[in-house]
């Protein structure tokens, strides 16, 4: 006896109910989440891609509102001249770390007198 037949109309039958799935117009998706999706999905081809020489002014806008002795070490760090990287995007980051020598005085001043570092405020708040 041939059970394949047999099998096959079985698994069919079993796969009926994922045919019948909801159509679009019978989701629970809110209304103003699928317009919202769909204004944003339509604005999606006006992005135009970034330059290097645009990113990397874009990088170091960043660092431009830190302080001097924070800059100095935020842009070498965007320009890849300083520090070892380590990890990998898979892994969940690339980590940067630059070492620093500095004479132990002005350590010392910097421990006692903290420099306020004035960010820039986000441009939506949520």
């Amino acid at each position: 006896m041939n059970l394949r037949p047999t099998l096959l109309a079985l698994c069919g039958a079993l796969a009926l109910p994922a045919l019948a799935q909801m159509t679009p117009a019978q989701t629970n998706l809110d209304p103003a989440a699928a317009r919202l999706e769909a204004r944003n999905a339509r604005a999606d081809h006006q992005l135009t891609a970034v330059s290097p020489q645009q990113a990397l002014a874009n990088e170091l806008q960043r660092c431009a509102v830190l302080p001097p002795f924070y800059k100095s070490d935020c842009e070498a760090r965007v320009r890849g001249q300083a520090g070892t990287v380590s990890g990998s995007v898979i892994g969940g980051g690339m980590i940067r770390e630059t070492v620093t020598t500095m004479p132990k005085e002005q350590l010392q001043t910097l421990q006692r007198n903290p420099q306020e570092m004035d960010f820039p405020k986000p441009l939506r708040q949520r």
